[in-house]
């Protein structure tokens, strides 16, 4: 593998306490509010989660003394193999419970997905990316190699099928891949990923992290149809879909042998998991299948205009953004998912994206494209956080040098 397929995996991830740390103390001395171009909070009022969800969300009870196991979480996993049945199926088999893990968060299922995966033998990570660093530091914590292999395109985010393909032909290898890519806003579609896993050694695990699958901004159903590969480990996670923060649930769909290892592994490494669990699960799995009901009718239900509300949102607020990018010299990544976009211009000699110096001479908080793993000689990245409000967004943009 050339130097150009692959990235140092140390010289990514850089520590974004720092730039959060900078921030607050800006704020402290100077009583101004942070602005914020790439974080990760929902700050614009009219984006948040649909109503039915968020009531549904406050009426589960607080059971200070109550908790439970991922293994004993039957109904959840029933209901969810029942919902994704007709759209995931694995190596030709049909979604059923025993195929499916509930858990607290995405970290967690990532964390999890990782350590079954050492204890099966794998010893290499291929990572594509861009991609959350949060992952990247998972695998160092454990003990496994790391490999990231930079997008074919900076702008797009478009895998480089051939570069992953090679490094994949290590023995002992694992793929991670992020849909929708990782802060670019791009969702690849079904026929890119299927054309990529069919070029893969069919021994080899694959995980497709796919926790902000769901807010395409031209597809009105939540997720796409797909027959993953038997070896095949796919994460859901409604939370981030529905803009929800505080209280959060994850789906694992695998085989039975490796969601049992999950569990197993989450009790020894994790303990249990929170008693309200369950209730979270359901909730949120009644109003996902409430979305697809309403996409397969093409009735323009509460979901659906809670959809299209929240992507017209995003839409205006990117556009509010365009005039200061331009200005820059920013090109946009072509968004078509999620509240994210990519912020790109060709780097000068002199320039560099110095988010602590932001945070503390500005107010400003930036996340550059080194902080999810996407970088590229002679390119600039940031994320931009779409779900800020496009005025506020505008401004922090007009800050940047």
């Amino acid at each position: 593998m050339t130097q150009a397929e692959s990235l140092d995996a140390s010289a990514c991830a850089p520590d974004f306490s720092l730039v959060v740390e900078a921030l607050e103390r800006h704020t402290r001395a100077t009583g101004q509010a942070p602005l914020s171009i790439g974080g990760w909070e929902s700050e614009d009022k009219a984006i948040g989660p649909p109503a039915t969800l968020a009531a549904a969300l406050v009426a589960i009870p607080l059971r200070p003394h109550g908790y439970t196991y991922l293994r004993d979480l039957r109904e959840p996993k029933e209901r969810a193999a029942a919902l994704f049945r007709a759209g995931v199926r694995l190596g030709d088999e049909a979604l059923t419970a025993e195929r499916v893990a509930i858990l607290p968060n995405s970290t967690q299922a990532l964390l999890l997905t990782f350590a079954a995966l050492r204890d099966q033998g794998v010893e290499h990570v291929v990572i594509a990316a861009p991609v959350y660093f949060s992952a990247v530091e998972v695998c160092r914590r454990l003990g496994l190699g790391v490999s990231i292999i930079p997008a074919a395109d900076f702008v797009t985010g478009a895998l480089d099928c051939g570069a992953l393909t090679r490094a994949m032909s290590q023995p002992r290898s694992a793929l991670l891949l992020t849909n929708p890519a990782y802060s670019i806003g791009v969702e690849y579609d079904w026929p890119a990923l299927r054309a990529l896993f069919a070029a893969l050694p069919s021994d080899r695990p694959i995980i497709l992290d796919e926790t902000r699958m769901g807010l395409h901004w031209r597809r009105e159903a939540p997720w796409y149809d797909a027959d993953f590969p038997q070896q095949a480990i796919v994460i859901r996670s409604p939370s981030k879909i529905f803009f929800v923060s505080g209280v959060k649930t994850s789906l694992l769909f695998a085989a039975p042998a490796f969601v049992r290892r999950v569990e197993t592994l989450s009790e020894s490494l994790l303990g249990s998991a929170p008693g309200a669990l369950e209730e979270t699960a359901l909730a949120y799995l009644r109003c996902w299948r409430r979305w697809r009901d309403e996409a397969r009718r093409s009735e323009a239900g509460p979901l659906l205009r809670w959809r299209r509300d929240v992507i017209a949102r995003l839409q205006s607020n990117l556009d509010l953004a365009r005039p200061p990018l331009a200005r820059q010299g920013f090109a946009i990544s072509p968004v078509n998912s999620g509240p994210y976009a990519l912020a790109a211009r060709r780097a000068r000699e002199d320039s560099d994206l110095d988010c602590i110096r932001l945070a503390a001479e500005d107010g400003v908080l930036a996340m550059s494209a080194p902080y999810f793993c996407h970088e590229r000689v002679g390119w600039l990245g940031l994320r931009l956080n779409l779900s800020v409000p496009g005025v506020r967004l505008s401004a922090a943009l007009e800050k940047l040098d």
